[in-house]
């Protein structure tokens, strides 16, 4: 069971990665998770944590004002970490971050809820913008 869910991880940032590269091409390509790319927020975390920055927390705020003015069908939210630390453990707390976004939309009223902890980013990204979320709607 674990092994499927690690392949399917590492399926995703993959795929998550050849998504960011073919954006060049329009922006109106459906992104990998499914969702419209045009629906797209981003959120970043503290270090070694799963609370989000001060600028963040507006970001948050937005998307769930956005959840309960639009109609939102499905809500998919992908985290990740920087390069600090072993795999296993990014792993974990890729999902520890999903986990909370989710809870905190949650209360906003958003019902369906998809989450993915893909552990590292890229390696070349600044720490900063590796220790993210992204938050993605199908309408």
């Amino acid at each position: 069971m674990r092994f499927k869910f690690i392949l399917a991880s590492l399926a995703m940032l993959f795929a998550l990665g050849a998504c960011e590269s073919m954006s060049e091409f329009g922006g109106k390509m459906k992104s990998a998770t499914g969702m419209d790319d045009s629906s797209k927020y981003v959120v970043y975390f503290k270090s070694n944590s799963t609370n989000l920055t001060e600028e963040s927390e507006g970001t948050l705020f937005d998307v769930m004002q956005a959840i309960r003015s639009e109609k939102v069908k499905k809500v998919r939210i992908v985290a990740y970490t920087d390069s600090k630390g072993n795999a296993r453990y990014n792993q974990q707390l890729s999902m520890r971050r999903a986990n909370s976004v989710k809870h905190r939309l949650q209360k906003s009223g958003a019902k369906s809820i998809d989450i993915a902890g893909a552990g590292m980013a890229k390696a070349n990204e600044a720490p900063q913008k590796a220790r993210r979320a992204e938050i993605f709607f199908e309408k």
